[in-house]
């Protein structure tokens, strides 16, 4: 694998299913030398995205990290797609839409303007209004705020008091974690967790998009009950207590299907 950018989104992948890698085994699973495979986890590490330990690298994941939008587009690009898809087949046209940031907000943009829905929608993403700025169709009102360096999301008190004081049909909300039993969502960062609130508190419908990964976790900070939630839409498969325990309690779970899954 020549190309050092998939090479590392690959190491991560790897790092994501096992924990922790060898550098032997990353050698040959991606057909390098070990050398390679060590300045690729020197720079992973310099970025704070995984940690050099003897022998190989372990993911520098916890409850309140979260990697790079630029690394996270790269991950799971399939799932994210179908559960956009899922979500955008919700959305009314002519409703005013809150939409949050980060990589499935970015791919549930390029779903709306794939399809020219005519809706007003409000994205804390920079990347997202990029998108929807290109349709005509679709309105774009721009929150106030402090910009998030990398990841280029809108956050603070404005933003805030901008989502709070207007009333929205749809707030489509990413989470880190969703948690059953302790009736929560959660997120990575504190300020950012805030905001999702704000924006879920003054909607009519919040539709929360949660990969697998993140069914069952407790993250850093809590966004909310689970209580003020309507749908949950992933891309999970076969059973899933944590899926089970929210039918229970009347949210309604939308499994995503894929391009290939939909047409077998």
């Amino acid at each position: 694998m020549g190309d050092k950018k998939q090479r590392q989104q690959r190491i991560i992948e790897l790092l994501e299913q096992g924990g922790k890698a060898e550098t032997a085994a990353l050698a040959v699973q991606l057909g390098v030398t070990e050398l390679t495979i060590r300045r690729d986890i020197d720079q992973l590490d310099q970025q704070g995205i995984v940690r050099r330990v003897y022998g190989g690298a372990v993911l520098n994941s916890g409850r309140s990290f979260e990697p790079p939008f630029a690394i996270r587009m790269k991950s799971n690009v399939e799932g994210k797609k179908a559960i956009a898809a899922a979500a955008v087949d919700l959305i009314p046209r002519g409703a005013n839409i809150g939409i949050d940031f980060g990589t499935k907000a970015y791919y549930v943009a390029l779903e709306m303007r794939r399809r020219h829905l005519q809706v007003l929608a409000a994205p804390t993403s920079v990347q997202v209004m990029e998108v929807l700025g290109r349709d005509s169709d679709i309105r774009v009102l721009a929150p106030g705020g402090e910009l998030k360096p990398g990841e280029l999301s809108l956050r603070g008190s404005a933003a805030e008091q901008f989502f709070r004081e207007h009333r929205w049909d749809v707030a489509l909300v990413g989470v880190a974690g969703i948690n059953a039993e302790a009736n929560v969502m959660s997120d990575y960062d504190e300020t950012d967790a805030r905001l999702k609130a704000a924006m879920a508190s003054t909607a009519d419908r919040v539709i929360v998009l949660a990969e697998s990964r993140h069914l069952g976790v407790m993250s850093f900070a809590p966004v909310g009950p689970l209580d003020d939630v309507s749908v949950v839409i992933t891309d999970a498969r076969g059973e899933n207590e944590t899926l089970t325990a929210l039918e229970q309690r009347g949210i309604e779970v939308i499994r995503a299907l894929g391009d290939d899954e939909a047409r077998a």
